[in-house]
């Protein structure tokens, strides 16, 4: 019997396999890490609005931004596609806790707690589990405090890496036993004086609208320090 060669079916299982393979960038933490500390920053911590969409670049799939809205509890209001794609559903409006398993979001509550109020940069290793249609999968996510418009660190600016196969349906995420979790308390880096900064480039500012949009909105800001 005779078989016949079909080239759309061929191309068509290619595009779903490559659609089901998560690698994201591997040096994306560090990068958004090294971004967030070139801030000008008051008490060691940055503003929100002085984040730049367009100075992240690509970053930006696997990035979010949370805003606290309860001890333990912060809302993701804005977040890369990349993200939405891992999870199976708009990341936008959840809870981070939302997007772990159920054993794992009581010590997600108390990493986002120790992010906000001590300040603290907390890195935490992550793991998908294997289960039925679902390769494991590993990675990490990164935590950034921000302040508000008010002063207040409120907001959060992270990064969610993975890497291996999806498999079927959105994933959920436990935190890995095999490593460590990084907690490194923020100090005053860059302190804001007199309304300049020290940073020798321009700053993007986008205003932090307390509204469900977030949208940015650019405007140019050049230091003469």
């Amino acid at each position: 019997m005779s078989m016949t060669f079909d080239p759309y079916k061929v191309s068509a299982d290619a595009v779903s396999k490559a659609d089901d393979v998560i690698m994201t960038n591997p040096t994306a933490l560090k990068e958004l890490e090294e971004y967030w500390a070139s801030l000008p920053f008051t008490n060691g911590v940055p503003h929100r609005k002085d984040i730049d969409p367009v100075a992240l670049g690509g970053l930006l799939e696997d990035s979010f931004v949370l805003e606290r809205i309860a001890p333990g509890v912060a809302r993701i209001r804005v977040a890369g596609r990349n993200i939405a794609k891992l999870i199976g559903i708009e990341a936008r409006g959840l809870s981070l806790t939302a997007v772990m398993l159920p054993e794992a979001r009581a010590d997600m509550a108390k990493y986002l707690e120790t992010a906000f109020t001590t300040p603290s940069i907390v890195e935490i290793p992550l793991v998908g589990p294997h289960a039925m249609g679902q390769p494991k999968l590993q990675g990490k996510i990164l935590l950034l405090p921000l302040r508000d418009t008010l002063g207040r660190v409120s907001r959060i600016l992270g990064v969610l890496v993975m890497s291996g196969r999806r498999g079927l349906g959105g994933r959920r995420f436990a935190i890995s036993p095999d490593a460590e979790v990084r907690v490194k308390t923020v100090v005053g880096l860059h302190v804001i004086q007199g309304g300049q900064t020290n940073t020798r480039h321009p700053t993007f500012l986008v205003p932090d609208h307390e509204k469900a949009e977030d949208k940015p909105a650019l405007r140019l800001v050049v230091s003469n320090v």
